[in-house]
């Protein structure tokens, strides 16, 4: 019998998948989460602040997961006969998306996402079982019963194991309180978000500095955050948002964040922002750490009510990008924060190899492009929606379903349409590639007719080096800011992403287009060929939607200049901007920048402070620079920790200047 196999082993959570086989799913998978809290092995103390701290390690090969509420990915098959292996995989692995792989770039179907911190603090998670006894479907109703009754246990375990190695007394009176009772105080509510984030698998933090308002006291809090933000990042979690609706909280959530990896903080900023934020910020910029990123409040929230003209006004308030920064409302979505990833640069690959040597002029040519980006679009929201509901069916998430609004309210599991919220994010990559590459097509083909189309297509074909070195000093690209170049990417890019506009989506609002590379934009060139932007065959794409390395040339305001031409609004899941700055940047210079920016419509800049020779020496001697973290593509990462082509891709970005203080 398959659940004493897997009782013989260990894998408690496993064996009550199968205690009720006549349940749903969302019942089994309840009951195993209850199962594995009341048997997983605890964190150690270490005298932290908080508890868990550190990774999570398990001996339990199933074990929770925000993707897919349980993870098998580490059972093997040496650990169970062969019929038991099968059978767990076919009933709990039966999953699968069916987005075409080439257009997964940085992306397919994942589900992070934000638990309603600030709820459960406010009313304490033993106040939920009331709202769930509400529910008409029994299976979902007993389900979260059992997984409310595993963190009861799992939390009077973590205290009986505190008391034993004789833990700090606060700690062990806060989590006698948080998060099964409200909150009391601000160290009780950063316990409780802690906690709460463990059972979420580690995944964002949120709004933080709004959700400790009620409880903050003025008393400093630094510590204790540095050890929220430490346990994020050992479990490689993601994102917050900060706004300065109360700055010295806000000032205390910065200084934190200080030469950390993680969490990736979304700062919004503008001209009523107080001086001390934007000090404490730059600041924290230039301690190395890539944090935060700045964004723009006004367009991006401005442009989600319109383009979802559902959305609360007070629910836009919990803006929080999910994962590193995908568009979502924290603890009220299920967003699939990348649903898929569209290699525009692939397809122009194909399309001219298909069309190029037969078209008349560069406007047919163009047309072609747009018709079959647009084909593709339309064929991978049908493979999302598809894959929307075969996972709705087959991986509901109990945790994320007790977790995030309203999904008890409405009686219906999290990935089945639950939330309050809901739509797909559609990310575009190589954009860049493609205007300088089409700007490249016009002005050698159709313009001044150096090249034929047939010419043009074998000498990329062959890699041509003379080709590619001629394309990369043509004067028209992006990041120069040209008026006629600006133009034309603002066309291309209002054009791509408006497609996702159309069309509806199971279980939510719609789709989102986004540019977030991630270090997805590596892979995503190593199947495509020479291109007409200077690009040689296999290297990386663009790695956000400033420009071409080596060709931002002319300085950061006619780079961002270029930036905001493209139609930003368009692409509110969001927009990624990379921009590197000397050491000699002050700190004026920067911030009259980053608002010029987004006076033109900028939505976000993420900032690395590393010069290139502090680069090429981490590149020589990695050794020495254990530290050295930069900001890549929408999320930062210890630079050590990079495969080598993104190391030298990094290397090779222009390094921009500022004046001295």
């Amino acid at each position: 019998m398959i659940i004493n196999e897997l009782l013989s082993i260990g894998e408690y959570a496993a064996a009550g998948l199968y205690e009720e086989t006549d349940r749903d799913l969302f019942y089994r998978k309840s009951l195993a989460l209850r199962r594995y809290y009341e048997k997983c092995e605890l964190a150690e103390y270490r005298g932290e602040y908080l508890y868990p701290s550190g990774v999570t390690e398990q001996k339990m090969r199933v074990a929770p997961s925000y993707l897919t509420g349980l993870s098998f990915n580490a059972l093997s098959r040496d650990m169970l006969t062969s019929d038991s292996f099968e059978r767990l995989s076919r009933e709990f692995c039966a999953y699968r998306s069916s987005v075409p792989e080439e257009h997964t770039v940085a992306g397919n179907m994942y589900t992070h996402s934000i638990p309603h911190y600030e709820r459960i603090l406010r009313e304490g998670l033993s106040s939920y079982t009331d709202r769930i006894k509400q529910i008409e479907d029994t299976d979902m109703r007993e389900g979260l019963l059992h997984v409310v009754k595993g963190i009861e246990c799992h939390l009077s375990r973590c205290i009986d194991y505190l008391e034993s190695v004789h833990a700090d007394r606060r700690l062990i009176d806060a989590l006698r309180t948080v998060p099964m009772n409200p909150a009391k105080s601000a160290y009780e509510a950063i316990v409780g978000w802690n906690y709460i984030m463990y059972l979420d698998g580690c995944d964002n933090i949120g709004c933080l500095d709004t959700g400790l308002m009620p409880y903050y006291n003025g008393e400093n809090l630094v510590p204790y955050l540095e050890n929220l933000y430490d346990n994020l990042d050992k479990n490689n979690g993601y994102s917050m948002s900060l706004g300065s609706l109360c700055p010295s909280l806000t000032l205390q959530c910065l200084r934190a964040a200080k030469g950390r990896r993680r969490p990736m903080i979304e700062l919004f900023v503008d001209e009523s922002t107080p001086e001390e934020i934007w000090r404490e910020a730059i600041s924290t910029v230039k301690s190395g750490g890539g944090q935060p990123a700045f964004y723009n409040g006004d367009a991006l929230l401005g442009g989600l009510k319109r383009r979802f003209p559902t959305i609360r006004s007070e629910d836009l308030k919990r803006f929080c990008g999910g994962g590193c920064t995908e568009s979502m409302l924290a603890g009220l979505s299920n967003v699939g924060s990348l649903d898929a990833g569209i290699n525009l640069l692939l397809i122009l690959e194909k399309t001219i190899y298909a069309e190029l040597a037969r078209s008349e002029s560069f406007e047919s040519f163009y047309e072609k492009y747009t018709g079959e980006v647009q084909k593709t679009v339309e064929k991978v929201k049908g493979e999302i929606n598809r894959s929307r509901a075969k996972r709705a069916k087959y991986n509901p998430l109990p945790m994320r379903t007790l977790l995030i609004d309203d999904c008890i309210e409405r009686g219906v599991e999290y990935n089945g349409g639950g939330a309050r919220y809901g739509w797909s994010i559609i990310s575009f990559a190589g954009l860049i590639n493609v205007i300088d590459s089409l700007l490249a097509i016009k002005t050698l083909v159709f313009d001044e007719r150096k090249y034929t189309g047939t010419e043009l297509t074998e000498l990329l074909r062959d890699g041509n080096e003379a080709l590619l070195s001629e394309v990369i000093r043509l004067e028209k690209c992006h990041g120069k800011d040209i008026d006629e170049v600006n133009e034309f990417a603002h066309c291309l890019s209002k054009r791509i992403f408006s497609m996702t506009e159309g069309g509806e989506l199971i279980f939510g609002e719609g789709f989102l287009s986004a540019s977030i590379q991630f270090s997805s934009q590596a892979y995503a060139g190593r199947n495509i060929g020479s291109t007409p932007d200077g690009r040689t065959a296999g290297s990386p794409l663009c790695d956000s939607l400033a420009a071409i390395f080596g060709k931002d040339k002319y300085g950061p305001t006619a780079l961002l200049n270029s930036v905001t031409a493209l139609d930003l609004s368009g692409a509110l899941g969001v927009p990624v901007v990379n921009l590197n700055i000397s050491n000699n940047f002050s700190d004026e210079i920067l911030k009259a920048l980053i608002l010029g920016y987004m006076k033109k419509g900028g939505i976000q800049l993420q900032i690395t402070y590393a010069s290139r020779e502090e680069l090429e020496d981490a590149y020589l001697h990695p050794e020495r620079h254990g530290n050295l973290i930069v900001r890549v593509g929408g999320y930062s990462e210890y630079f050590n920790r990079l495969p080598d082509e993104l190391k030298r891709m990094i290397i090779n970005r222009t390094v921009q200047e500022g004046g001295h203080q």
